[in-house]
């Protein structure tokens, strides 16, 4: 598993957080359009839904501080 620095858990605001399949209709088909991707942390266990498809940036692009959206 690798861990991705950029991703901030909404509950406990570890930066320890893990890329998960998608699941459902919902994540599969209607979330993916917008960009939002399904993450778990690592820290206290719960899966949220992130802004962020688990990629490092690129130089010349800005880093956002959260872009979480949604919990479970």
């Amino acid at each position: 598993m690798k861990w991705s620095p950029e991703v901030i858990c909404p509950i406990c605001k570890s930066h320890v957080a893990v890329r998960v399949n998608r699941n459902g209709f919902l994540q599969e088909s209607v979330l993916g359009l917008f960009g939002i991707y399904p993450w778990k942390c690592g820290a206290c266990g719960s899966t949220f839904l992130f802004r962020r498809r688990g990629r490092r940036p690129r130089p010349n692009e800005p880093a956002h501080e959260s872009g979480s959206v949604a919990q479970k």
